[in-house]
């Protein structure tokens, strides 16, 4: 099992006076996911992350992923730790 640090942006979006939160990241293509809640969203991020990778290795797609395997030093947003 290989170890990536992956980066997803968090956005508060509101529409017809709903207010949900929205998962995107420039690490990994394909990533969008929205909640209502922040640790939802988090949580449906990681899943959807690590559906996106297996689904290119059984396809013998690239890899999504833009970020090479390894931990590395966190910036701003929220970084998940997601293992495939």
């Amino acid at each position: 099992m290989t170890e990536y640090i992956i980066k997803i942006k968090i956005e508060r979006m509101e529409e017809e006076g709903e207010v949900y939160y929205l998962a995107t990241s420039e690490d990994i293509r394909g990533l969008v996911v929205q909640a209502e809640t922040i640790p939802r969203v988090i949580e449906y991020a990681e899943d959807a992350i690590k559906n996106l990778i297996e689904l290119a290795i059984e396809d013998g797609d690239p890899m999504p992923i833009k970020t090479k395997p390894k931990i590395g030093k966190l910036s701003s947003n929220i970084a998940l730790p997601v293992t495939v």
